[in-house]
């Protein structure tokens, strides 16, 4: 009898030990929790489509066998992470880069296409393989290791911007339709690019964060983009119109990028009541196409900072605000974004020849075809630029 209550209790503890087994199972993440780190910062357009498109899906999917965790770089611990990581696999890394386990993805397109695998890889490994992430670069260091002619190069590529570029070429072409003259023009294209130019400088010192810690941020940029980008090929398109219709006939009277002329004949008269005026009254009304110019400079900064690279402004933002090379480092964000608007310089001169030489004027009436045809081929090119930007 006593053998068979001590068989009967080694059955029943036995029992419950597996019913309690399959419970912590079936509680328990199957795999393990797969540890997933994202390395982001706010002015990322990339990081933003990351963290909205990419990872919701895939934290729904995966549920409490992942566990995200993001690291912006513009702190300086998550920063000297960032960069000891790189100094560990050998590779340049840009935003965003996620780790999973051992495998390192880097830029949106990267992490679109090969996170969900990666994850899927670690879940059937039992989530244990993970890259060590320890902060050993010092901040200050790497800062040493900046030289002038890095930060001119990173200021001119992320210069050249189809966004910025369009807007400052509407601005001169409407301003040359409007009958105004090449010194008015510079002075309002100077405008423009001296908010462009101040805004990039106070983003640089941190006076935007918390403005892109709002995700409307990132949604009107895109619809700027998504604007701009349309314009820009509708007038390419009209361009093309245009070339084929001058092609078939020789004629410019039915073109459609020309205001017609009723439109014509008024603002010839506003042009002529214009400079009619005091000179008061036309410093007056200068002064309000300048402040709008200033505006719409600020405006597009603000928004298009989300999609621009700004390689070196991590860096550069940290020891601003932390480090003892505060002068060097404001001295740099000061050449950073001087070198950032050079491009828009250029563009602004050379639509000014455009708009007001008798000698391209001249040019123009001979070769009028070609002229349409290299209108054409900018437009859509500005447009296919700011799309494609909307795009992986």
């Amino acid at each position: 009898m006593r053998y068979k209550t001590v068989l009967v209790l080694a059955l029943g503890f036995w029992m419950f030990l597996s019913f309690g087994g399959r419970l912590a199972a079936f509680d328990a993440p199957e795999g393990g929790v797969v540890e997933v780190k994202i390395f982001h910062q706010p002015h990322c357009g990339a990081c933003v489509r990351l963290l909205h498109d990419v990872i919701p899906p895939l934290a729904e999917k995966f549920g409490n066998r992942v566990r995200w965790t993001y690291l912006d770089i513009l702190q300086r611990e998550n920063y000297e992470i960032f960069l000891q990581l790189e100094k560990d696999i050998g590779k340049k890394l840009g935003t965003p880069t996620v780790v999973v386990g051992k495998r390192v993805l880097i830029g949106l397109a990267d992490n679109a296409d090969h996170l969900e695998s990666a994850i899927e890889g670690q879940l059937r490994g039992g989530g244990v393989e993970v890259l060590p992430l320890r902060p050993g670069v010092d901040i200050l260091e790497h800062f040493r290791s900046f030289g002038p002619l890095a930060v001119i190069g990173a200021g001119l590529v992320d210069g050249i911007n189809p966004c910025a570029f369009t807007v400052i070429v509407f601005f001169v072409s409407f301003l040359s339709l409007m009958g105004y003259r090449r010194r008015e023009m510079f002075l309002i294209g100077s405008a423009y690019i001296l908010a462009v130019f101040l805004t990039y400088l106070a983003i640089g010192l941190g006076l935007f964060n918390i403005l892109y810690r709002i995700d409307a941020i990132f949604w009107l940029s895109k619809a700027l983009y998504f604007l701009v980008g349309a314009l820009s090929i509708f007038l390419g398109c009209l361009a093309v119109r245009d070339y084929l219709y001058y092609k078939k006939t020789g004629r410019t009277d039915d073109m459609a990028l020309q205001l017609p002329r009723i439109v014509k004949n008024k603002i010839h008269a506003i042009v002529g009541e214009y400079y009619r005026k005091g000179t008061g009254e036309k410093r007056k009304a200068m002064g309000g196409l300048f402040i709008s110019a200033l505006v719409v400079g600020f405006l597009i900064s603000v928004l298009e900072a989300v999609c621009t690279g700004q390689l070196y402004l991590p860096t550069i933002v940290i020891v601003l605000r932390e480090g003892s090379m505060r002068i060097r480092a404001l001295f740099y964000l000061f050449v950073y974004n001087f070198m950032f608007i050079i491009p828009l310089i250029v563009v602004l001169v050379l639509a000014l020849i455009g708009a007001t030489s008798r000698d391209f004027e001249a040019f123009a009436k001979k070769r009028l075809g070609l002229i349409k045809l290299a209108m054409a081929a900018v437009f859509l090119g500005l447009g296919a630029a700011l799309w494609s930007g909307l795009l992986w």
